[in-house]
């Protein structure tokens, strides 16, 4: 059978069904901590935890022991809840001692086997895949992480507007541990509340970010007074040394690089369209914003821009001083050479 997904159990806790038993595997542990918290905290009231959830190591108990810790009854609670972790470091011989347990079961139990494999062999992991128990905690890709976003922020309360899950995804990037903690610090921020960009801007964790992007926009719209003090307040907050150089210049790489793509896609692929196939998977307003910004560059401005780039990044890395290359890089950038 095909592997559970993590949402479809807490999707059947909600509704009051969880089996006796699964298996939780795969590389995203922090999505496994995140669902064992929930089942914690729904399967057992809270007043009879300490007597009905046990966390069991493999290494300080036997196959043998677990399973007559299963069949125990719980005690003032409809179900009890046994976590086994690093079921991997068990031996093929003693997870097999556990066969017979899946064949009879429980039901007032739901032993759930933590698994740090993910290439599954033997009877034991078979069984799991055949009777549909096993639940792969796998890495997402950008569009799935997308809705893995909503569904945490509707875990939380939060209602976010359409873009908000890539805009999110794009400054913070794939690290669902990232991810989770800045979605938790918006519901203490704003509990139940529609999340769009103004509230994340009020995030600390973003205000250097925003400062880049200030300095990305003015670059792009060739606003040369505002790129410099915006350069300026880059280097108060994150300094003068090399790596904030080299951080620095990668955005405006970036940023030039995006232009280019908007420019070919509209001129070349079919325009707007076009563009937003160049541009996948960016947020709307940040297409939209690239395109508006496309009519500001000619096609052999970008290519001197990112010459001068490439010129920069030769010079920060050979030792010069990377706050004095970035003001020049700024003025050639907003004052390229045909515009003057």
């Amino acid at each position: 059978m095909r592997d559970l997904t993590p949402d479809s159990i807490l999707v059947s806790l909600e509704k009051g069904v969880i089996a006796p038993f699964y298996l939780f595997y795969g590389p995203e542990e922090f999505w496994i901590e995140l669902t064992l918290n929930r089942i914690k905290k729904d399967l057992v009231p809270d007043s009879v935890k300490a007597f009905n959830v046990e966390t069991l190591y493999v290494g300080e108990v036997s196959p043998r022991e677990i399973v007559n810790r299963a069949r125990l009854v719980p005690f003032m609670s409809p179900r009890r809840l046994i976590v086994v972790r690093g079921t991997e470091k068990f031996t093929r011989q003693e997870c097999e001692l556990f066969v017979p347990y899946l064949g009879r079961p429980v039901d007032s139990t739901c032993v759930i086997w933590v698994s740090g494999a993910v290439d599954l062999n033997g009877l034991f992991y078979k069984r799991f895949k055949e009777l549909g128990r096993a639940v792969n905690f796998r890495r997402l890709s950008e569009r799935q992480l997308h809705g893995w976003i909503q569904e945490r922020a509707k875990d939380l309360g939060l209602s976010l507007d359409k873009d908000i899950p890539a805009f999110l995804y794009q400054m913070v990037g794939s690290s669902l541990r990232d991810l989770f903690s800045e979605l938790s610090k918006l519901s203490v921020r704003h509990p139940n509340s529609r999340i769009g960009v103004e509230q994340i801007k009020e995030l600390t964790t973003f205000s250097k970010l925003f400062t880049i992007f200030d300095l990305v926009d003015y670059v792009s719209k060739k606003d040369a007074p505002h790129a410099i003090a915006a350069l300026s307040r880059l280097f108060d907050t994150q300094g003068r040394d090399t790596r904030a150089a080299l951080g620095i210049l990668g955005m405006l790489a970036r940023q030039i690089r995006l232009i280019v793509k908007t420019k070919s896609g509209l001129h070349k692929g079919g325009g707007k369209r076009g563009a937003v196939e160049r541009l996948r998977p960016l947020p709307s307003f940040v297409v939209e914003k690239c395109i508006a910004q496309e009519r500001l560059w000619k096609e052999r401005e970008l290519e001197e821009a990112l010459r001068h780039i490439h010129n920069a990044d030769g010079l920060i890395r050979s030792g010069s001083k990377g706050d004095l290359v970035l003001e020049g890089l700024v003025f050639h950038l907003c004052f390229p050479p045909n515009s003057l």
